[in-house]
């Protein structure tokens, strides 16, 4: 199908191209532009609201979903240990299930009893008498349960020594001779754990005051009762002797420090069974691996690659102790001072939050023979001195560590690692990245503990500058566990192919052992031990790594190292390897340890000078929420609280603690230096000195503001949020005080969105009036008083306030008055103007009296003879100069203690009644506006309908019959008062003017001749004021202080028209006059100036003043033609 277009030659264009087209289509591309711009703004913070960025703190504890990958054994261990040697499955089946018993020990320790412990003491508020003992009530049970443990870890030492020692024993038994070159390193490491878990104990316990403290004091409370059971209602008294038995026997086991010293005192010899004391080999066998283990720690404590090696040093302390105690041996005095040493190296250890432990203390306790080998040593100056280097390192090893967590940070978020290598090197690859994290979080923690502890042991100070670089190890730890956290799902992915290419590792070195027994046909004793132990690692490697099933492994590996077919180096990768794979499977739990920071709660006190540091450094604001992170560490301890009711309490007031000082150091400051900073620059045009940035220093804080909100427990702390709040508050409530700032506040919120980006509310204060303003009734009552504190402006038709002792002043306008006409109802305004009549009644006897003055009444005669006399001559112009005269001559007569004249007083009276005319002008302005807002839902005025007539029309009730009546006479009362209204000013002319005409006020025929002299003393009145106004001068009186003032034009109109003297003042052609007077004086001061040849800006002060007062004679004229308006129609 094919189409035809056809053209009109009616339509074409012209030809001619003038560009248009082209701007247009640029306009076009450029909103395109930056539509696309915008668009990809908005993906982008859509983006990043939803993804998780690399400088992000995580907090695992809020997700709703989390990956628990640690793997779990399904079989016992007797089930995983099943070879054809029955001797072999029997040794391997007790000391696996010894050393798992460990374990189990260990991790109860860890999650039941440490931290209940160590939390005993912190109150939930001001203890009283009695809470202390309801503590220890509720710490009761736990500590049975402690004292059970503490018990099992004693039975499990016997347990162990007693196996030992039937391994290592001089006699033959079947035992010994599969064991006899067999070195047990892993039963040694895990007695080592055990002893470590019992120092543990001792150090929490020691450590923590307040628990002995109050053990005492319920210790007291339990004999008091049991003194007098009946006071206190207890019928069964052998119950509390059981009870004050228990209490006894649990002090001296667990409250007096001595739970390890116990274990290794307790006896291991049971003569015909087991010989432990005497046991030569097994003496040998303890010193093998004692040696064995001190030299790896010896050797790697101290190393970039250590990894949970310090926290074993307690335990090889323990297993040494232990040694001493059962053996007697302290001959070897070399490897005691080797031990030395390495105390001298490391003299304190972080073996749990705040508890730390020192070696040589624990030497000095339980082994003070053993100083005599060194002699007289100064254990606090050593400390003293580590503490120096630590502290003279610390800032180098921070920066250090800042750099190698941010390289493994961006490395940990890439993707495309290792691209270009195999599939298994990457792999391998992974690992080592993983364990590369843990690594620097291990030795950023340890530095991180030294510093504390070291500082709170030894009382020494903390520079301000080091609080900062400790709340940056804090940081870093929790920026590695975010890390870890963020790349979980990969790490979870990944965690069974580590696996698997680590146990493929492990058996390929395992294959140089086998290939040596293949194609044997006998066996020693040895090699099948060997044998057996290669084929039950082979089956434990195809399984899941279980802790079980890698206790098991290295129960093994020792075996298999008796054969001497691996060199040093394949024994020292199998380890690390080992070592990989049991890191890898409990990975998650690593690193929670390992970054953990709960130390902060105990070391808080440093808190606020780390906020005070951010606070001075805002380029670093976004550290604060890591900070926060490491600080909620300890919730998970508080929350394992026993002696309080809540946990959740002391959680609380730790919360709000730190709360209160982040608004403290933090939101409170940072508001108000905002606030100054805005109130600065919106207030530049009054040269306030500026700051040298470089003495003072530039402080970003949008930095603070451009802070996502803070997550900070089970809540968040937007600071954007509580600074916009901040200023919102204080904007409004200093505006309400001074109103008249309104335009400043405005510009501020403006400036505090353009600089900060902070969107404020309008605070929605009225700029100059208030709605209500002064009701009618107080005017009304006070109109003496109104019209002499308030100036009439006539084109406005406003009163404003002469003076104020605030910087503001009041205003009555229409909309006021009618509000009060709403309020009080339209009958108001008839008593308004009988009110007003009242008032004028009085002022017009004072107004009589003074032309009733011979003084003024015979200058007054004196004037007008002479303009009748000279009236041609005068050009029919009253003389200006004659009116000038009369002034001063008035002034001659006296001033008040204000310096006003007769002339000035009488003005003012004339004010005041024009300002009386003014008010009722505006009520009756007021009442029409009222009338026709509330009549403006009539739709036709003309045509009102009667309902009344309409209900009668129906027969309705009674009630609804006198409602339509009602609302009848409403209608009709408004629709009348809004078309006719009330003539005030012709009823106040028609009441006054008769009497004012009478033959008995004569005196008065003569008032026009008074209005050019009063018309200059108002010129000369209303420009001062005015100059004085625009000088803003402290000095000068409130009350001069106005720039209208039209109530003495509306009275002179007033009075001319009662004393029917308008004419007679209009042949005097004074405006005229005035017209005349200034354009000759200022032509004759150009004039002058010509002929002495001054230049025209030399005279410009002088023509300036007379431009001045001709502009106000004229404003007087228009205002005082305008006021006879009102007195026209008769």
């Amino acid at each position: 199908m094919s189409t035809s277009f056809t053209t009109n030659d009616e339509y074409q264009f012209d030809a001619f191209e003038d560009g248009s087209s082209k701007l247009v289509g640029e306009q076009q591309l450029t909103k395109l532009n930056q539509f696309a711009v915008d668009y990809a703004q908005q993906i982008w913070k859509i983006e990043e609201a939803l993804d998780e960025s690399i400088n992000e703190s995580s907090d695992f504890n809020v997700d709703p979903v989390s990956l628990y990958i640690r793997p779990y054994e399904q079989q016992d261990i007797i089930e995983l240990i099943k070879t054809e040697h029955k001797i072999f499955n029997k040794v391997m089946l007790v000391f696996a299930s010894l050393c798992n018993q460990v374990r189990i020990v260990k991790e109860t320790a860890e999650l039941r009893f440490y931290q209940p412990l160590i939390v005993f003491g912190e109150i939930t508020g001001e203890a009283s008498e009695g809470d202390v003992q309801e503590e220890v009530a509720r710490l009761l049970p736990f500590m049975i349960d402690l004292s059970a443990l503490v018990n099992r870890c004693y039975s499990i030492a016997r347990n162990f020594v007693s196996q030992l020692a039937s391994i290592y024993q001089s006699s033959p038994t079947t035992y010994t001779k599969f064991f006899k070159n067999t070195h047990l390193q892993t039963v040694f490491y895990s007695m080592a754990d055990l002893f470590a878990v019992l120092i543990t104990l001792d150090q929490i316990i020691v450590n923590n005051q307040a628990l002995d403290s109050a053990w005492g004091r319920y210790q007291r409370m339990v004999k008091s009762v049991r003194a007098e059971p009946g006071k206190y209602g207890v019928a069964e008294e052998e119950k509390l002797w059981q009870l004050e038995k228990l209490l006894l026997s649990l002090k001296g086991q667990l409250l007096e420090g001595y739970i390890f010293q116990t274990c290794v005192q307790q006896e291991f010899d049971f003569p015909g069974v087991v010989d432990v004391r005497q046991n030569k080999p097994l003496k040998a066998e303890f010193v093998h691996n004692l040696k064995a283990i001190f030299g790896m720690l010896q050797a790697k404590m101290m190393d970039p690659s250590e990894l949970y090696l310090r926290e074993r040093f307690p335990g090889m302390m323990g297993l040494y102790t232990f040694y001493v105690s059962i053996f007697k041996d302290i001959t070897d005095k070399s490897f005691f001072k080797q031990i030395w040493e390495l105390i001298k190296k490391v003299p304190m250890i972080s073996i749990y939050n705040n508890v730390f432990w020192y070696p040589a203390d624990f030497i000095f306790k339980l082994m003070p023979g053993m100083m005599k080998i060194i002699g007289t040593v100064d254990v606090v100056g050593i400390r003293r001195e580590y503490l120096k280097v630590v502290d003279r390192e610390f800032a180098g090893r921070v920066k250090s560590y800042y750099l190698q967590v941010s390289r493994w940070m961006v490395r940990m978020e890439s993707s495309n690692l290792n691209r270009g290598t195999t599939f298994w090197d990457a792999n391998l690859s992974r690992i080592g990245q993983i364990i590369q994290g843990v690594l620097l979080s291990y030795h950023i923690s340890h530095l991180f503990k030294t510093m504390i502890g070291l500082h709170m042991n030894l009382t020494a100070p903390l520079k301000p500058s080091d609080v900062r670089r400790l709340f940056q190890c804090a940081e870093m730890l929790k920026a590695i566990q975010g890390t870890f956290h963020r790349r979980s799902s990969m790490i979870s992915a990944h965690i069974s192919l580590m696996t698997q290419h680590l146990t493929t590792i492990i058996n390929n070195k395992l294959d140089i052992v086998r290939n040596r027994y293949t194609g044997k046909s006998s066996y020693s004793d040895t090699e099948l031990d060997v044998i057996m132990a290669l084929t039950l690692t082979s089956d434990l490697l195809c399984g899941v790594a279980t802790p079980e099933r890698i206790l098991i492994m290295k129960l093994c590996l020792n075996v298999i190292y008796q054969a001497n077919y691996l060199k040093d180096q394949d024994i020292e990768d199998l380890r690390l390897h080992i070592k990989r794979l049991e890191f890898i499977s409990d990975i998650h739990n690593q690193i929670r340890k390992v970054c953990d920071c709960s130390l902060l709660f105990w070391a808080r006190d440093l808190f606020p000078t780390y906020l005070q540091f951010i606070y001075e450094n805002p380029n670093q604001a976004s550290s604060i929420q890591y900070a926060l992170t490491g600080m909620k560490d300890v919730v998970s301890i508080l929350e394992k609280a026993i002696h309080v009711e809540d946990p959740n309490k002391l959680i609380e007031l730790y919360r709000i603690e730190l709360e209160d000082l982040m608004e403290k150091f933090i939101i409170q400051p940072l508001g108000k230096d905002i606030e100054t900073d805005l109130r600065l620059r919106i207030h530049s045009f009054l040269n306030v000195a500026e700051k040298d940035p470089f003495k003072s220093g530039i402080k970003e804080f949008g930095k603070f503001l451009e802070l996502k909100p803070l997550r900070f427990f089970d809540k968040t702390i937007d600071i954007k949020a509580r600074i916009a709040h901040y200023l919102d508050s204080t904007f409004y409530n200093l505006n309400t005080v001074a109103l008249f700032d309104w335009k400043t506040y405005s510009e501020m919120r403006n400036m505090a969105f353009y600089k900060y980006g902070l969107n404020l509310l309008e605070v929605h204060l009225p700029g100059a009036t208030l709605e209500q303003g002064l009701d009618v009734l107080e005017i009304m009552r006070n109109i003496h008083i109104f019209v002499a504190r308030y100036n009439y402006n006539l084109n406005n038709q406003i009163f404003i306030q002469r003076s104020s002792n605030s910087k503001t002043l009041n205003t009555i306008n229409i909309t006021h008055v009618a509000n009060s006409i709403r309020t009080h109802g339209a009958g108001i305004m008839d008593t308004t103007v009988n009110f007003a009549f009242q008032f004028l009644k009085q002022k017009f006897s004072i107004f009589s009296e003074f032309l009733f003055d011979d003084q003024i009444k015979s200058r007054l005669y004196k004037n007008l003879k002479y303009f009748r006399e000279n009236k041609e001559k005068l050009d029919n112009m009253y003389p200006f100069d004659l009116a000038v005269e009369f002034e001063k001559d008035i002034r001659q007569l006296g001033l008040t203690e204000a310096g006003l004249s007769f002339l000035d007083q009488f003005r003012i009276l004339i004010t005041h009644i024009g300002n009386a005319m003014g008010y009722i002008r505006l009520v009756r302005s007021g009442g029409q506006q009222y009338c026709s807002n509330a009549i403006r839902f009539v739709p036709d005025l003309k045509k009102i309908p009667n309902f009344e007539e309409l209900i009668k029309m129906h027969p309705l009730s009674a009630e609804t019959m006198e409602s339509s009546k009602n609302l009848d006479n409403v209608i009709q009362n408004l629709a009348s008062n809004v078309s006719d209204g009330t003539e005030y000013f012709k009823l106040l002319v028609d009441v006054f003017s008769t009497a004012l005409r009478s033959v008995n006020n004569q005196h008065l025929n003569n008032f026009y001749a008074i209005v050019p002299p009063l018309t200059i003393n108002y010129i000369d009145h209303i420009i001062n004021a005015k100059d004085k106004l625009f000088k803003k001068s402290k000095a000068i009186g409130a009350e001069s202080l106005q720039f209208t003032d039209d109530g003495f034009a509306i009275g002179l109109a007033y009075i001319l028209k009662l004393l029917d003297q308008n004419k007679q003042f209009d042949s005097l052609h004074w405006f005229e006059r005035i017209q005349k007077k200034y354009e000759d004086d200022q032509r004759n001061i150009l004039a002058e100036s010509q002929a002495r040849g001054m230049k025209e800006d030399q005279n410009q002060l002088s023509v300036k003043k007379v431009r001045s007062l001709q502009t106000e004679f004229e404003l007087f004229k228009y205002s005082f033609s305008g006021a006879r308006i009102f007195f026209k129609g008769d």
